[in-house]
């Protein structure tokens, strides 16, 4: 993964044409979705702003760096020596650097340093974010948030939260608009499904205001949610305390809010395991027993969903396949026990 792919995982980016697209919010607080280009070569991101022409002087060019790689929750780019700059490309405070930094890439498969930094800042925030004790009072943000807008709420008032789930308050969230409404964020561990309790390395936020409701801490489209970290397999893994002699029926969804309401109400026992998308391909069921699949009821979480079905069926899997009323997730979703 370059280090444009890791910005663009962390700011839902959209490819084309060989650039990373995003909004122009990251270079001069335009509102344009599409109007900034970005990809890196040699772990050095090279932009183009269609709308401004931020790029085209050296001042607009670092302040569209640094802005991708702080929404991104990278620190702002340093040089890495003279004898390592050249000419050529839109150079990054003045150069591009075309011999790579001593140890930017270790062996095949080991993480670049890009990826070991944004890894290393997701274990940091998860270490600075608040266990629940499922004690929080009627009106904290979590509360209200969990209330949610279906029948029932996403969960149990006064129940303990998952392990994997914590809150993490706004002084110490990555950096957002300067206008965000934000309180905090709810903070996932993701992990992979081979080590469901390892410490995380990628964290999911979603964040939310005093009254419970989306905050749009981050610019452009989905403002509200961000995530941080390397690892394409893992994934956020709900669940209550299980013994390891059971046979354990394994729930997909995208949604952090999905998950808990579906593991709410899931018969025991259960893993839910959120994809922060529409990420379901890549998972592989492994030892679980059944596995039901939860999109939400678009296009493209359908298309998704129904391709994954059929290939873990033919693997040999018992899939269900919840299809759900027109215009509901599982979290908005009439769901019973």
């Amino acid at each position: 993964m370059t280090l444009a792919d890791t910005i663009a995982a962390a700011i839902g980016a959209r490819r084309s044409g060989g650039w990373w697209r995003t909004t122009t919010a990251h270079c001069h607080g335009g509102d344009t979705a599409d109007g900034l280009a970005f990809r890196s070569v040699d772990e050095k991101l090279i932009v183009r702003c269609f709308t401004n022409g931020c790029h085209e002087t050296l001042e607009g060019l670092n302040r569209a760096r640094d802005n991708l790689r702080a929404a991104a929750g990278l620190p702002a780019w340093q040089p890495a020596g003279a004898d390592q700059m050249a000419t050529h490309g839109g150079p990054e405070r003045g150069g591009a650097v075309h011999k790579k930094s001593q140890g930017s890439r270790g062996p095949k498969g080991a993480q670049t340093a890009a990826e070991q930094r944004t890894a290393d800042y997701a274990a940091k925030l998860w270490a600075a974010a608040a266990v629940s004790t499922g004690q929080a009072p009627v009106h904290h943000p979590v509360s209200r948030w969990l209330a949610g807008k279906a029948e029932g709420g996403l969960w149990p008032a006064g129940a303990p939260l998952p392990e994997a789930v914590r809150w993490l308050p706004k002084r110490r969230m990555p950096r957002g608009r300067p206008e965000s409404q934000a309180a905090g964020a709810v903070l996932l561990a993701m992990r992979r499904l081979d080590a469901p309790l390892a410490d995380p390395r990628k964290v999911h936020l979603v964040a939310i205001d005093a009254q419970g409701h989306k905050a749009e801490h981050w610019p452009g489209k989905r403002g509200d949610k961000r995530t941080f970290g390397p690892d394409a397999s893992a994934y956020g893994l709900l669940a209550r305390e299980i013994d390891g002699d059971q046979i354990i029926d394994l729930h997909v969804c995208e949604g952090l809010a999905d998950g808990l309401r579906i593991l709410r109400y899931a018969p025991e026992p259960a893993v839910v395991a959120v994809c922060a998308g529409t990420g379901y391909g890549k998972i592989e069921p492994g030892w679980f027993g059944a596995v039901t699949l939860w999109p939400d009821a678009d296009e493209a979480g359908m298309r998704t969903a129904r391709r994954t079905a059929q290939k873990w069926a033919n693997q040999g899997y018992q899939v269900q396949f919840r299809k759900l009323p027109a215009g509901h997730d599982p979290a908005s979703a009439p769901l019973t026990e």
